[in-house]
């Protein structure tokens, strides 16, 4: 007879008839990484429990890298409906603006997003029809001042159906909303005229809502459940959307690399060698991906040399490799396989 026993990471098997005890890590492994560290590659990363699912929706909106963009003047306003994004959330909003000069988080950028006051995108079009139970975000925000002035003030909005009669996830600068009747309440408060990482990932089969700020947690759920319709979780806002625009009339934003999937499975960059929630990391955009490797698209972002960067797969449980794998300037190709009859 044989029990298996799940420990955090790891899956603990006991034979009771021999007695003999095996520990299994589950974490993803990499053994090796083929292809050059530079600007704009495909390289690929070989390894083992990688575990991540075929056809998830994954898209990487750079601003820089939407084609749609490339005739727009700085100050011209995010076309809606005729590229990624379809909607901004409220009427008496502004609309989002490409800005190209200023701060564009990266050296060789040539667009960023930037919103007054209240201000927002939403509804991004390859989600349109979905029917994803999990959807994992993440972006970079860049406030001009604090959000201190009162009032509920979302950065992001997540639901299901469009009018609002389903699920309904807020995440504001004082507390985290969504189907419980008691909100979680805990500040946050991206620094002003510095580029802040926003994380959030729902999963509505393990009924949990987590997100982080520049890699602390600020909110944990784990009592969240999805309305029951078959309307799946969609991007109802993003930006900022103060309840009261007056205390924040003069409040600005830039918006910059949102990166969002139907799963938490992502591949990352960072400068730590070990793996820490709080290190500066940056996602990177995901090609092909199976059990035991993944193609990825190789940037620096605000990194300044690919050099001492480490690489890190998260698989669909959120598990990953503690120890990175080192980036190389000149990394070797893949191995060769030779066969002998």
């Amino acid at each position: 007879m044989t029990c298996l026993v799940k420990v955090k990471n790891y899956a603990i098997s006991l034979c009771l008839l021999t007695g003999i005890v095996s520990t299994v890590d589950a974490s993803p492994k990499i053994e090796n990484v083929s292809g050059e560290a530079s600007e704009g590659s495909t390289i690929t990363i070989f390894g083992s429990e990688f575990s991540r699912v075929d056809n998830k929706k994954t898209l990487y909106d750079q601003v820089d890298n939407q084609t749609i963009y490339d005739n727009l003047a700085h100050g011209t306003p995010v076309p809606l409906n005729q590229g990624l994004w379809t909607t901004r959330a409220s009427k008496w909003g502004n609309p989002i603006e490409i800005v190209r000069s200023g701060d564009l988080r990266t050296d060789g950028a040539s667009a960023a997003y930037f919103g007054l006051r209240k201000a927002e995108l939403g509804y991004p079009s390859i989600l349109s029809d979905s029917q994803t139970r999990e959807l994992y975000v993440s972006w970079w925000f860049k406030p001009s001042k604090a959000v201190d002035q009162g009032g509920s003030n979302k950065f992001i909005r997540i639901w299901d159906r469009n009018d609002g009669e389903g699920t309904r996830i807020s995440w504001t600068q004082m507390h985290m909303t969504h189907t419980s009747p008691s909100p979680s309440w805990n500040q946050t408060q991206p620094t002003p005229e510095k580029w802040n990482r926003f994380e959030i990932h729902v999963d509505s089969d393990s009924n949990t809502i987590t997100a982080r700020l520049n890699g602390k947690v600020k909110h944990s759920e784990t009592n969240f459940v999805k309305a029951p319709n078959s309307e799946g979780l969609d991007i109802r806002l993003i930006g900022f959307d103060p309840s009261e625009s007056t205390p924040y009339s003069d409040y600005s934003f830039r918006m910059k690399d949102i990166y969002f999937s139907e799963t938490q499975a992502r591949v990352e960059v960072s400068a730590s060698p070990t793996w820490d929630l709080e290190s500066h990391r940056e996602v990177l955009q995901p090609l092909n991906w199976s059990d035991s490797s993944i193609e990825v698209v190789l940037e620096k972002f605000s990194f300044d040399q690919f050099d001492n960067l480490y690489v890190y797969v998260i698989d669909q449980e959120g598990n990953v490799n503690d120890q990175g794998y080192p980036l190389c300037g000149d990394c070797p190709s893949s191995p060769t396989v030779i066969t002998i009859d």
